[in-house]
């Protein structure tokens, strides 16, 4: 779907089968791009999107990924394969994964457990071929248009976002939130590294970007970027708190930890249609919410 006519393609990767689960965006230009491709097991679907656009294996000068979690980079050792001539950019974080993709894919499935099929794993990349973007570095798009990388640390250790500053487009991947199915903008915030003051900074060095458009990964255009922003830190230093809180009373107790959080920020807005509440629990991602906050606390405790 043409989500900014002529520029920006959102591809639906249909993750599971599921649409408007995971998006990807190809950005139209003299030397296109692509940002994030979903799983592996949607390789083939971003394929045919991209070849439905008139892109030819020769044509896709970037894949760009926001993060190295599966749901993101999976597809992106295969579309590598597809398309020769792409450059793979990365977080320097994240660099290492792509090349050797073991760790990481045995890490996901331990925390999806038989989940796992739905999402495959990653072919490795060639090393020469996987640039790491320097906070600022600037991805030339030609015809005087380019992607800046902005770290945005929070979500991950690995995470950044893409800005495409000659139409104000902010491509935020996960550091604001996930909506899905109509449902109300909420925190993603699962394990291992989510920090919540990391998280916050980085939502101020994204609004003081001033985007005129923005998009999330789950899934797609906002309507109001700064409202969305707003919303976002709100929710994620009211849900941060209330786990430090109740770390603080209770250590290692999840179930106090789940009854602070969902008290500080009802995720009900966010689930409040069939097809959100859908989305929301395919994979498990409330549960894996509240793993996040319960390492990221017991990370703070054993470093205070």
């Amino acid at each position: 779907m043409d989500v900014h006519p002529g520029e920006v393609l959102q591809i639906d990767t249909m993750l599971a089968g599921v649409p408007g689960m995971t998006g990807a965006h190809l950005i139209r230009a003299e030397h296109p791009a692509l940002l994030d491709c979903g799983t592996q097991t949607s390789a083939a679907t971003v394929h045919d999107a991209l070849t439905e656009a008139g892109l030819g294996p020769d044509d896709l000068a970037w894949l760009v990924l926001t993060h190295v979690h599966l749901d993101h980079c999976g597809a992106v050792g295969d579309l590598a394969r597809a398309f020769p001539s792409a450059t793979v950019v990365v977080h320097p974080r994240g660099a290492r994964h792509l090349v050797d993709p073991s760790r990481l894919v045995a890490g996901t499935h331990a925390l999806f457990g038989r989940l796992s099929p739905a999402i495959g794993g990653l072919a490795p990349i060639d090393e020469a071929r996987v640039l790491e973007a320097e906070d600022g570095q600037v991805i030339p798009l030609g015809g005087g248009r380019s992607l800046r990388a902005v770290w945005a640390p929070g979500h991950a250790r690995h995470h950044m976002a893409l800005f495409e500053e000659s139409e104000g487009i902010l491509f935020a991947g996960d550091a604001v939130g996930v909506q899905m199915g109509g449902g109300e903008m909420y925190p993603s915030i699962p394990p291992p590294e989510y920090d919540l003051d990391a998280g916050l900074a980085s939502l101020d060095v994204l609004e003081a970007l001033a985007p005129e458009r923005m998009y999330v990964s789950h899934f797609g255009a906002v309507d109001d970027p700064r409202e969305s922003l707003d919303l976002g830190r709100r929710a994620q230093a009211a849900m941060g708190q209330a786990a430090r809180e109740a770390h603080a009373w209770a250590p290692g107790d999840l179930g106090r930890l789940r009854r602070a959080v969902d008290e500080a920020w009802s995720p009900d807005e966010a689930l409040r249609t069939p097809e959100a509440l859908t989305r929301w629990t395919l994979f498990n991602w409330l549960d894996n919410n509240l793993l996040g906050l319960q390492v990221m606390v017991e990370r703070e405790a054993r470093d205070a």
